[in-house]
Order: structure tokens, then C-alpha cells, then sequence
């Protein structure tokens, strides 16, 4: 891109868009979401996701990811693999 102040970046996460089931408490379920090894951040959305996690990124563990973060929100979720990122340089 050849905007100025952005930058490309290679980094190894990746995004899981997460349907809860029927949780009474949304931070329990953050916080077993974020006992999960790989995963670094976890927001608590409205909409159509429950959840969007970002963890590090998974090669052949992939599935095993997507069922423990479907296990620990007690719904389903789908992976979005990053390639490649765009990001503002800080001033």
C-alpha cells in the first residue's frame, strides 16, 4: 500500500468467529476462552458472533483449536486464517 503511515506486517494469527450457546455469563466464557494456550485476545461482541478470538497462528492444529473454543463458548465457531496485515505506524 502506498499510503503513508501504513505498513505491512507478517503475523502468525489467526481469527475464530465464535456463535456461543447458552451462556449466562459472557466473561466466564472470555475468560475460559483466553485459558486456551494459543489464544491472545478474545472481545465480547453483539451481532451474529458471540466472540471474535485471536489467537497465534495454528498450521495442523486447526481443528483441535476450533473445538476447543467451540467447547469452551459452548457454541460454534469459524476460522478466519490471516495472510498478512496492515498496520498504522504509530506517530
Amino acid at each position: 500500500m502506498g499510503g503513508k503511515g501504513i505498513r505491512r506486517v507478517s503475523r502468525g494469527y489467526h481469527y475464530f468467529f465464535v456463535k456461543p450457546g447458552c451462556n449466562r455469563d459472557v466473561h466466564k466464557a472470555a475468560a475460559r476462552l483466553m485459558a486456551i494456550e494459543s489464544v491472545r485476545e478474545v472481545s465480547i461482541t453483539e451481532g451474529e458472533y458471540g466472540f471474535i478470538v485471536k489467537a497465534n497462528e495454528v498450521h495442523e492444529d486447526e481443528p483441535e483449536i476450533l473445538a476447543r473454543i467451540s467447547k469452551a463458548a459452548k457454541g460454534k465457531s469459524t476460522a478466519a486464517v490471516c495472510h498478512c496485515q496492515y498496520v498504522k505506524a504509530s506517530a
